[in-house]
């Protein structure tokens, strides 16, 4: 039995002719419409010309999807790693609710950087974005342990600034047990600890 799917028809009729049309650009009268006049030059059956333009109209949508995708990745990249590292949003899954809110909450600190629009967009990419499971590789050593886990979610630059104003222990407990709450699988306790004895060692800026 022939292989009648829109693909294979389209490479054995079709390409011999013809590169695939730029599926962000169809043509000004359609692909149902250039099909119809097309169809009979490559002399396709009813059925052949039919899974050709399922094939074209699923392909274009295919293309528009990955290239709104890549705008809506730039955006997030260019709006949110100016204050953390891109990893921090995807070291934990988060609820789409829990998303909202953490955007929400940086439009809030800077109505100017981020608008309306593009948190909306930023939300779109998040809850579309391929899933990326960081892998550990540190261990043993509390200073090799700092700089991987923490240096994920925050610049280092952000956490030597507060050693400006001292090293504050119970501070630094505070902070650190609060960020192994929220991610206990890149932070484990005994990541923790050791993360703050290291923090305790280092002095004043």
């Amino acid at each position: 039995m022939a292989d009648n799917s829109g693909e294979k028809i389209f490479e054995q009729r079709c390409h011999r002719c013809h590169d695939l049309p730029d599926p962000s650009a169809p043509p000004e009268m359609g692909w149902e419409k250039r099909l119809k006049i097309m169809a009979k030059l490559a002399k396709l059956t009813p059925e052949q010309k039919k899974e050709v333009l399922v094939y074209l109209q699923s392909h274009s949508k295919s293309v528009e999807e990955t290239m709104s995708l890549s705008a809506e990745k730039q955006l997030f990249e260019k709006k949110c790693s100016l204050c953390h590292t891109l990893d921090r949003i995807f070291i934990e899954p988060l609820t789409d609710a829990s998303r909202s809110h953490i955007v929400k909450r940086m439009r809030e600190k800077n109505q100017q950087w981020i608008s309306m629009e593009e948190s909306r967009q930023i939300l779109d990419y998040l809850g579309k974005a391929p899933k990326i499971k960081r892998e550990k590789r540190a261990s043993g050593n509390a200073q090799a342990i700092f700089l991987e886990r923490c240096s994920a979610c925050h610049t280092l630059d952000r956490i030597y600034e507060k050693l400006k104003t001292g090293n504050n222990l119970k501070a630094w407990t505070h902070t650190v047990q609060r960020m192994q709450n929220k991610a206990p699988e890149w932070l484990s306790k005994d990541d923790a600890k050791q993360v703050i004895e290291y923090l305790g060692t280092l002095e004043q800026k």
